[in-house]
């Protein structure tokens, strides 16, 4: 697909405006040489209650107060408990009252605690500016118009930041929050609102009080002014924090969520397990969302103005964080190499609201999006398997691998068991854990009892492991046998398992419709089944349901192919007919992918998958088609078309692409319209980009779009328009697409060096953007730049990123390999063009042959002039 589903960053996994690029070798390691092995941590005393009582101070942008931690003995022979406390100015340390004995290094804090002691009270004085975990926001003079705000992100050990606490996952606490701030705020956290002191003069106290354990990385504080806006979902309170001029965009944007609510509460056996439910919305958060406890935080993005109400939902992200309340919060990862039990079920629970909201053909499209996303980073950047402990920061975790993958075993998991013994499997796993900490073997265990099948295998291959089935299907039928010859391709690398056994179903159809269904178990890197059918099928689906969690391609007869694309029953049917016939460029091809995109009856995801294969196939009547498709009226299918047409190096494109590019209703049709006008290379399109790099809309998918269509054009007089949008102030979007154009369109050391005073940048997704940029720059000059930064960056996904850059980094070789590559690129647009004018030449001259009356027709050339009794040359 020309683009996924989930136009929302999520809680941990970064979102980036343009995919990854797919690249670099799948074979580099996901670990580092020195990486280490990561354990679960040593819990001698257990933190059973944690009490704030803190005043924020927004000028200074310090917390200040006292932590009271209520500990319990596990080990007999512990004397000390460490807390982790990044740079805290301590004031006391005492234990019920007293001093008490203790060490503090900038990092841990050692208390002492009596042997005799079963049960104890420590009370920590303190006061700490935070670098991450708690953030202050203000206006300055280039962001006027950011709100005075404060708030929290834990996720994944960054509590300890600003609090006092045993940061890892598997320490579960109930907990209390007193926090003063500036009169007029509002201040929202875990669990029940106890009280609130609001004086018309002096500081303004909210008393918070969470009566069910939860660990540290899900609490939370937010501060700030907001519009409330209040729901039920059956018995439990429901609230929308809001920026106050964005009342009605919330009630729009979080309709659905008391629906959600309920709906997840009745698949998984388990009522919402908490006493309220609060979604607060604030500016420039650091991830998309983040499912604290009974009070999720959301970035600004999520809510929708009317106009992108259009075409775009908030439901997946909504449902994202939503099911974390039962997966992450309600039954725990015992440690982050298990993470995907938090991460792979809120995905998958996305594709399950998407179900149950918009019906079959739009989950199975959501969960075709996420392969395509997840086989995207094992061909790009790294395969690991799904629980490891060898890495260097918990959050090196939070990526395809963790979310869409982990969403996937899920998917494939309830395609083998089905539904009722899946969702009976997963009430037991979430009831046996109640408010605990789990691991996978849990899930795996569940499952096993209630369905009496051995799931070690699947488990063992697809999450323990690394790596992917890669099967090649070929179908024939001759003499009353269908044949099916498969072979699984992928590399036999380390860990990657050399044959993966899977379940190879294809879906039989005959001339009346009726469809047999036959399973086939594939154990062996080649394999070959000869199924016995009569009659020659009028066609044939691979792997119709997704049983296979893998990259499988299949090759049939294009007659069949194309009954397919017209009369399989499900859209994944049609779809994959889509795909398989982008590899054709016979004109009753392309009349039928015309004759498919054309048709407002089709899903949507369809007539994408139909726009993205006239796009591979080009020509002239591919163009014609998707030309047609940029009126359709549903926009994703507007979208698609667009997208495909910037593979058309020449002026009618640019010329239609133009059109929408400056009016279309839906922003991300303006949007995507510009990016592929730049890929057309037509230098007519540059004053439309331009001119769209100015205009609003929501996310600023218009300007992203128009920035992008500048790198792709290629041409030198965008440099400025993108160097002047690197600078702060600039939207965040923005400035992060600038950053990826800029490689693509300087090739100088003043490009390199604009990019290298940005590694300071307070934007961590922008260093993260930049560490990419230099890398595709193949300039090892930057390799010094690099180096600095990471011995001083915090975050630890920059620091991934720069040591990747470090690692990957080649000079002037990979600045001729993308030369050569973008000169390839060119001439095969020219070499489908022209094949396509043969096939169309020969359907002519085999028509002549059956009918030499028949008068001469105009043909379908580039040129647009009639054919005469001469050829015409065609030109390079």
């Amino acid at each position: 697909m020309p683009f996924e589903s989930r136009v929302h960053a999520r809680c941990g996994c970064g979102f980036s405006h343009a995919a990854e690029s797919a690249e670099k070798s799948s074979t580099r390691p996901f670990a580092f040489a020195a990486s280490p092995r990561h354990y679960e941590r040593d819990r001698p005393f257990f933190i059973r209650h944690l009490a704030l009582d803190v005043t924020l101070d927004l000028e200074k942008k310090t917390l200040a107060g006292k932590a009271t931690l209520h500990i319990e003995r596990l080990d007999p022979d512990a004397t000390e408990i460490e807390l982790d406390a990044i740079a805290f100015d301590l004031k006391s340390v005492t234990i019920a009252g007293k001093k008490a004995t203790h060490s503090y290094d900038g990092r841990i804090l050692s208390v002492h605690v009596s042997a005799k002691e079963k049960k104890a009270t420590i009370a920590i004085e303190y006061k700490v500016t935070p670098r991450r975990g708690l953030y202050f926001l203000e206006p300055d003079e280039h962001v006027r118009d950011r709100p005075r705000q404060v708030w929290s992100q834990c996720q994944e050990e960054d509590a300890r930041h600003f609090i006092p606490c045993h940061d890892k996952p598997h320490v579960k606490m109930t907990t209390e929050m007193r926090v003063k701030v500036p009169n007029g705020f509002y201040v929202l956290s875990n669990g029940e609102l106890v009280s609130k002191e609001t004086p018309k003069s002096g500081a303004w106290t909210f008393h918070w009080k969470m009566n069910d354990p939860h660990p540290s990385y899900l609490l939370t504080l937010v501060a700030g002014e907001f519009a409330e806006i209040t729901a039920t979902a059956g018995k439990i309170p429901l609230s929308y924090l809001v920026p106050k001029d964005r009342k009605k965009d919330g009630e729009r944007t979080f309709a659905r969520t008391p629906d959600m609510v309920k709906y997840f509460g009745e698949v998984t056996g388990v009522t919402f397990p908490w006493n309220k439910y609060a979604q607060v919305v604030v500016s420039d958060f650091i991830f998309g969302g983040m499912e604290n406890t009974t009070a999720t935080t959301m970035y600004e993005h999520i809510l929708l103005d009317e106009r992108a109400a259009i075409d775009v939902s908030s439901d997946d992200l909504i449902a994202h964080e939503l099911a974390h309340q039962w997966f992450g919060d309600y039954v725990t990862c015992r440690d982050w190499s298990e993470g995907w039990l938090n991460e792979g079920f809120a995905t998958y629970f996305e594709h399950v609201w998407r179900e149950k909201h918009l019906g079959r053909d739009e989950y199975e499209l959501g969960v075709k999006h996420d392969l395509d996303a997840y086989l995207g980073e094992a061909a790009g950047r790294y395969r690991r398997a799904i629980v490891t402990t060898t890495y260097d920061s918990p959050l090196d975790l939070f990526d395809r691998h963790l979310y869409e993958k982990g969403g996937l075993v899920l998917h494939t998991l309830r395609t083998e068991l089905g539904n009722e013994l899946f969702w009976r499997g997963i009430n037991l796993y979430l009831t046996r854990n109640a408010r605990g900490v789990v691991e996978t073997r849990d899930l795996m265990r569940a499952l096993e009892e209630v369905s009496g099948r051995s799931l070690g295998m699947h488990f063992d291959q697809f999450v323990f492991r690394p790596g992917h089935p890669e099967i090649e299907v070929g179908i024939s039928w001759n003499r009353g046998v269908l044949t099916v010859n498969a072979k699984q391709t992928q590399s036999n690398a380390d860990e990657v398992p050399n044959v993966f056994e899977v379940p190879l179903e294809i879906a039989i159809i005959d001339d009346k419709g009726k469809s047999r269904v036959e399973v086939m178990t594939m154990k062996q890197r080649v394999d070959s089944f000869a199924i016995p059918v009569a009659q020659r099928p009028a066609f044939v689906v691979v792997d119709p349901r997704m049983r296979i969690l893998g990259d499988v391609s299949a090759k049939a007869p294009n007659d069949m192919l194309r009954k397919q694309l017209e009369k399989a029953p499900t859209a994944r049917g049609r779809w994959l007919a889509a795909y398989a016939l982008s590899k054709s460029d016979d004109a009753p091809t392309i009349s039928a992918l015309a004759e498919r995109i054309a048709d407002e009856r089709e899903f949507w995801g369809v007539r994408a998958a139909v726009a993205e294969a006239l796009g591979g196939i080009r020509g002239e009547a591919a163009q014609s088609a998707l030309e047609k498709g940029l009126s359709a009226k549903h926009p994703k299918v507007r979208r698609a078309s667009a997208a495909a047409l910037g593979a058309f190096k020449n002026q009618r494109a640019s010329d239609a692409l133009r059109k929408k590019a400056l009016k279309d209703e839906s922003y991300l049709v303006e949007g995507e319209a510009t990016r592929a006008l730049g890929r057309t290379k037509e230098s007519s399109g540059f004053d439309t980009i331009v001119e769209a790099l100015d205009r609003s809309s929501w996310a600023d998918v218009v300007r992203v779009g128009a920035i992008d269509g500048l790198a792709a054009l290629r041409d030198e007089r965008g440099a400025p328009h993108i160097l002047a949008r690197l600078k702060y102030g600039n939207p965040t979007r923005a400035r992060r697409a600038s950053v990826m154009a800029v490689p693509k369109l300087m090739t100088d050391r003043k490009g390199r060096e604009a990019l290298e005073d940005l590694l300071d940048d307070s934007d961590p997704y922008l260093r993260i953007d930049v560490a990419r940029a230099l890398s595709e720059y193949g300039d090892t000059k930057a390799r010094g730049a690099l180096h600095e930064r990471l011995g001083v960056d915090l975050d630890p996904r920059v620091r991934r990123r720069i040591r990747e850059a470090l690692r990957d980094l080649g000079g002037d070789s990979k600045r001729a390999v993308d030369g050569i590559r973008e000169e390839l690129d060119k001439v095969s647009g020219e070499a489908h063009e022209l094949r396509a004018r043969i096939v169309q030449l020969e359907t002519r001259a085999g028509i002549e042959k059956k009918d030499p009356k028949r008068p001469g027709k105009q043909a379908n050339s580039r040129s647009g002039k009639k054919k005469s009794g001469k050829k015409s040359k065609s030109k390079k």
